[in-house]
C-alpha cells in the first residue's frame, strides 16, 4: 500500500515560526548555488532555480548564504549579495516568484571569515587561525578583527537583516555555524583572542549576541529571525555541546525565534555535508539537547534523506521541523511526491558530493548533482515531447540505461530496454548495505521508474542483428565497463571474486583481502566489515601497490575522509604491495623486502574497470543504425556520468 500524506502527519502538519505561518514542517535548506552575478546580484539562473524549489511542495524556501559587506564577509564565486540597496531588487524578485507558487522564503546572511574560498585577501576572523584548502591557493592568513572592525560587521549583518525586510522575505537567517566566521569566535580551536571577544564562553559568545541584538533594533519584532548553527565543530578543543545549548538559550533570550541545527565545519566535512559512508541525521544527538533546553522551534539538519526518517524525527518530537538541503537538489518535487504517496518516485540524493560539491562549486561552477542534470538549469532543459516517435533500442538495464529509457518514454518514443541479468547493473551491489543505502536507494527507483512506463523490458542480450532486424530507429549502447583484468596469476581453491560481486547476503568472511585500493576496494573493504556479525572473527586487508589509497581522481570527501573511516573500521592498509600471485596460502606481495604472503580465506578483486570494446557500436553503425553509446560503456565513470549522459543523450533523440 502507497504511503500518502496520511502516514507522514507530522511531515505535513502546519507549522509556525514566531508569527510565520508555514504550509508544512519541510524547508528547503540554504545551500550556494553560485548563479548569481559577480557583485551578488539575482540572475534569472537564480530566479528559476528558487522557483522550481517552490513549487515542489516544501513550506518554506530559505535561500542560500549572502554577502553582508564588501570588506571580506563574500566567500565563494558568484555569491548572491546583500550588501548594498542594489542586491535587494533582485532579491525582490525571488521573493514574489517563490510566493508565488505558494511556499515562504528566508534568506541567510552571513560572513566567510577564515572560510574564504576565494583564498584572496583580505581574510577576516577571529585569530590567525588558517585552514589549509583556503591558504593553499594564494598564501593569504586571516588577520585577526580589530574591534572597529567587529563593531562594523555587527551593524552590516543589521542592515542587511532590514534589506532583507524590505525585499519582503518571510524570515532572515544568520549564519553562525560551519566554520564561517560567527563560529571562528565561537569555537576555542579558532579563537585564542585575549580580549572581550575571546576566552570565556561569555566572550566568545559575546559576537553573535550583539548581532541578534542588532538585527533586533533595526527589523519589526514580528519578523522571524533563525540563527543556523553547529551542534559542535566536531574538533577536539572546539565547541562542546555544553556551550551550545547555554548558547541556545541566551539567542532564545535575546529574540531569536528558531534554531536551525547543523554540524561540523569544513574541515571536518564528513560532518558538514555527509558523505554515503557517513551515517544519516548525523547531528541527531545534539538538536535534541538543545531541544530540551528552548522553548522555541527547532530545525533538524543533516542527511534527512527519506520521509520516513523526516516523519519520524516530527513524531518523536526530536525536532519541530526537518531541512533538507542535498535531497532537494536530487529532487525538488520530494515533498509533493511524499505527499501523494509516490515515494518510489523520489530520486534520492545519494550523498556522493560529486555533481554538487566536487564538479560543481569546486570547480569553479555553479552547483550540479549527480542525479538531476537540471539543477541550476531548470529552465534551459525541459523534457519535451520529440518531433517523432521512433522505435529506440537501449540495449543495458544498468544506471544509465534506465535513466535513458525513462526519458525517452517520456519523450513519447517506443522504447525497448534490453538486458539479460538484473536490472540495476552495478548498483545492485549495494542492496542489503548500510553504507551503501542511499545507491541502494537510487537502484530502486531507476527501476520503478522504468516498471511503472509503457517499456518493454527484454531479459535477454541484444546483439547487432537483433536491433537491425528489429526495425528500430536508433539504439542506445549502455552496456557498462568490464572489470579490469587481474595481470598476476590465480591458482588453488582460495574463493576469489570481483568487489560488484559480493553482496551483503553472501559477504566474505574470515580473513578477507582486498587487492587495490582505489574507490572501488575502499568501498568494498568498508561493506564486507560493516556485514560481518558481530563477534565473528572477520578481517579486512586492502592491498595496494601506490603508496597511498584512492589515488585517482576521486571526490574530495572520499579520498579525504574515507580513510579515516576504514580504519575506524578496522580495515587494515598495506601500500606499496603489489600482488604478483594468488594461491591456496593468500595473496602474494613483492615489497621492498621481498615476495611475502597475506593470509587470506577470501580474495576480492577490486581492480578498476577498463574501457569497453566498441564492436556493439561498430556493428550497429555498420548496420545502418542511429547509435549513441553512453555511460561507462563510452568511459568508465561514476554515477554521475551515468546519468548526465543518459539525460542528454535521450533528449537529443
Amino acid at each position: 500500500m502507497p504511503r500518502t500524506a496520511a502516514h507522514y502527519p507530522h511531515l505535513f502538519m502546519p507549522g509556525r515560526i514566531g508569527t510565520l505561518e508555514i504550509d508544512n514542517r519541510i524547508l528547503k535548506s540554504p545551500q550556494s548555488t553560485a548563479t548569481s552575478n559577480a557583485d551578488g546580484t539575482v540572475t534569472a539562473r537564480t530566479v528559476e532555480h528558487y522557483k522550481r524549489l517552490g513549487q515542489g511542495g516544501v513550506g518554506l524556501v530559505m535561500m542560500e548564504y549572502s554577502f553582508i559587506d564588501s570588506d571580506a564577509s563574500k566567500a565563494i564565486h558568484n555569491q548572491l549579495g546583500n550588501a548594498h540597496r542594489e542586491h535587494t531588487p533582485g532579491l525582490g524578485w525571488v521573493v514574489d516568484e517563490v510566493h508565488a507558487t505558494g511556499a515562504r522564503v528566508g534568506l541567510q546572511i552571513a560572513h566567510g571569515g577564515r572560510q574564504k574560498f576565494l583564498g584572496t585577501a583580505p581574510i577576516k576572523s577571529a585569530t590567525d587561525s588558517s585552514w589549509s584548502d583556503v591558504e593553499g591557493q594564494y598564501g593569504v592568513v586571516p588577520t585577526p578583527m580589530t574591534v572597529d572592525e567587529i563593531d562594523a560587521v555587527v551593524s552590516a549583518f543589521g542592515d542587511a537583516a532590514a534589506r532583507a525586510h524590505a525585499a519582503r522575505f518571510d524570515i532572515v537567517e544568520v549564519h553562525a555555524g560551519h566554520g564561517y566566521l560567527i563560529t571562528n569566535f565561537l569555537s576555542p580551536h579558532t579563537n585564542w583572542r585575549t580580549d572581550e571577544y575571546g576566552g570565556s564562553f561569555d566572550n566568545r559568545a559575546r559576537l553573535l549576541l550583539r548581532i541578534v541584538d542588532d538585527i533586533r533594533a533595526k527589523v519589526p519584532r514580528d519578523f522571524p529571525l533563525s540563527i543556523r548553527l553547529s551542534v559542535t565543530d566536531y574538533e577536539p578543543d572546539g565547541i562542546p555541546i555544553e556551550e551550545t545549548v547555554e548558547l541556545c538559550r541566551r539567542l532564545e533570550a535575546h529574540g531569536v525565534d528558531v534554531l536551525h541545527c547543523s554540524g561540523g565545519h569544513h574541515a571536518g566535512m564528513e560532518w558538514e555535508v555527509s558523505p554515503w559512508y557517513q551515517v544519516r541525521t548525523p547531528h541527531r544527538w545534539g538538536w535534541e539537547k538543545i531541544k530540551d533546553a528552548v522553548s522555541i522551534p527547532v530545525i533538524a539538519s543533516g542527511s534527512i534523506v527519506s520521509p520516513e526518517t523526516a516523519e519520524e524525527i516530527l513524531a518523536s518530537g526530536s525536532a519541530d521541523f526537518v531541512s533538507l538541503g542535498r535531497p532537494l537538489l536530487a529532487d525538488p518535487d520530494w515533498a509533493r511526491k511524499a505527499k501523494a504517496g509516490r515515494v518510489l518516485e523520489i530520486t534520492p540524493c545519494i550523498r556522493c558530493n560529486d555533481g554538487c560539491l566536487h564538479r560543481g562549486l569546486n570547480k569553479g561552477r555553479s552547483v550540479g548533482c549527480s542525479v538531476n542534470p537540471s539543477v541550476a538549469e531548470e529552465g534551459r532543459f525541459p523534457v519535451t515531447a520529440a518531433e517523432e516517435s521512433r522505435r529506440i533500442a537501449v540495449i543495458g538495464g544498468g544506471p544509465a540505461g534506465l535513466h535513458t529509457a525513462a526519458v525517452l518514454h517520456d519523450r513519447g518514443h517506443d522504447v525497448t530496454l534490453y538486458e539479460p541479468g538484473e536490472l540495476g547493473g552495478l548498483l545492485n551491489h549495494a542492496q542489503g548495505s548500510t553504507v551503501k543505502q542511499d545507491l541502494a536507494a537510487l537502484a530502486r527507483n531507476l527501476i520503478h521508474e522504468v516498471s511503472r512506463r509503457d517499456v518493454r523490458v527484454v531479459a535477454r542480450a541484444a546483439d547487432a542483428q537483433t536491433i537491425a532486424e528489429g526495425g528500430f530507429d536508433a539504439a542506445v549502447v549502455a552496456t557498462g565497463a568490464p572489470d579490469e583484468s587481474p595481470r598476476f596469476p590465480i591458482e588453488g581453491r582460495l574463493p576469489v571474486r570481483t568487489a560488484a560481486q559480493v553482496r551483503v547476503t553472501d559477504a566474505p568472511r574470515g580473513r578477507v583481502v582486498i587487492v587495490g585500493g582505489g574507490f572501488q576496494g575502499c568501498e568494498v573493504a568498508l561493506r564486507v566489515s560493516a556485514a560481518a556479525a558481530t563477534g565473528e572473527a572477520t578481517t579486512v586487508t586492502i592491498v595496494e601497490s601506490n603508496d597511498g589509497l584512492l589515488a585517482g581522481e576521486e571526490v574530495f570527501t572520499d579520498a579525504e575522509r574515507l580513510p579515516l573511516f576504514l580504519d575506524a573500521a578496522g580495515v587494515s592498509v598495506r601500500c606499496g604491495h603489489t600482488v604478483v600471485g594468488i594461491d591456496d596460502e593468500g595473496v602474494r606481495v613483492e615489497t621492498a623486502g621481498g615476495v611475502e604472503t597475506v593470509p587470506a580465506d577470501a580474495v576480492v578483486l577490486a581492480l578498476g574497470r577498463r574501457r569497453a570494446d566498441s564492436a556493439l557500436a561498430d556493428e550497429l553503425e555498420a548496420a545502418g543504425v542511429d547509435v549513441r553509446v553512453i555511460g561507462s560503456a563510452r568511459e568508465p565513470g561514476r554515477v554521475f556520468d551515468a546519468i548526465h549522459t543518459a539525460f542528454f543523450t535521450a533528449r537529443s533523440l
